[in-house]
């Protein structure tokens, strides 16, 4: 990866794990989540002008417009789904670990990418990482002992969607920003996505459930939305300067940030457990970053 590359994704996923943390202490996540993605397409609106008029997208450019709209409406249901039948410490370890294993195989077997023996070692130690970070709470742990009953819990069951979505849209996106430029790609993620799952939601929460929230937390709300725009947008420029198979499996950093930002921030306990799979993924983030 380049330095540029490397330096993108750095910032990105602390931004990542920064809105994560916000949406997961929101009281009603699903709802912190849609004010944040809405929100982060307001923010984008002066770029998307700006290459809407300079740097229109070509037909095939709307076609993936189009498709990553789709995929994330999907990924914004799922993700609020997963945080609210369960805990973040069982959900963002699944569906992280499980989009981390895909998006290098989607990305050889679909976008012909290689992956030298030396970066699939780092995306190894990324993974077994992901997995000892799922497994430090005792329902994570139960999860993996025992696998049959992943999609007998719900919150592990949408947090499995989660992750088929995660790397479905990355190998879509990498594609998408060789024809749209990124921060207008940002913008219809944002606002096409937030805006698709609204009738979704509304069928579990009023105009008042709404309001309040944003009357509670609008600030919360614009930071969050600011925090997403920025780690996406990042993404997707790092995609056009690195591999998809690369940068995926280097934005796991995030969870590094998370577990940081629960120990300094939250005053949260993080055990051994916590801190040796915190290690394995950024041991395996630098292989990622330094393989030819």
């Amino acid at each position: 990866m380049t330095g540029s590359a490397i330096a993108l994704v750095l910032i990105a996923a602390l931004c990542h794990a920064s809105w994560n943390l916000l949406v997961r202490r929101a009281p009603i996540p699903e709802l912190a989540n849609w004010f944040m993605a809405f929100l982060g397409g307001v923010f984008a609106l002066p770029f998307a002008i700006y290459y809407l008029v300079t740097d229109p997208p070509s037909a095939i450019g709307w076609v993936f417009v189009f498709g990553t709209i789709v995929l994330h409406i999907g990924y914004f249901f799922t993700l609020g789904r997963a945080y609210k039948h369960g805990d973040m410490s069982v959900v963002y370890p699944v569906a992280r670990g499980l989009g981390l294993v895909l998006i290098p195989v989607f990305g050889v077997l679909i976008l012909n990418e290689s992956v030298s023996a030396y970066a699939a070692l780092g995306i190894a130690a990324i993974f077994a990482g992901v997995i000892i970070v799922g497994a430090s709470s005792p329902a994570g742990l139960k999860i993996w002992l025992h696998p049959r009953s992943l999609l007998a819990n719900r919150g592990v069951a949408f947090a499995i969607a989660t992750g088929l979505l995660i790397a479905s849209y990355s190998n879509w996106d990498k594609r998408g920003v060789e024809y749209v430029a990124p921060l207008l790609y940002m913008f219809t993620v944002q606002l096409g996505g937030s805006l698709g799952i609204l009738p979704v939601l509304r069928r579990s929460y009023g105009v008042n459930d709404f309001k309040v929230e944003f009357k509670r937390r609008w600030k919360i709300s614009i930071a969050g939305g600011a925090l997403q725009f920025t780690s996406y947008g990042l993404v997707l420029t790092a995609f056009t300067l690195a591999p998809v198979s690369y940068v995926g499996p280097f934005r796991e950093l995030a969870i590094v940030f998370g577990v940081l930002l629960a120990a300094f921030v939250l005053k949260e306990s993080v055990g051994k457990t916590r801190i040796v799979g915190a290690t394995a993924i950024g041991l395996g983030a630098v292989a990622v970053a330094l393989a030819p």
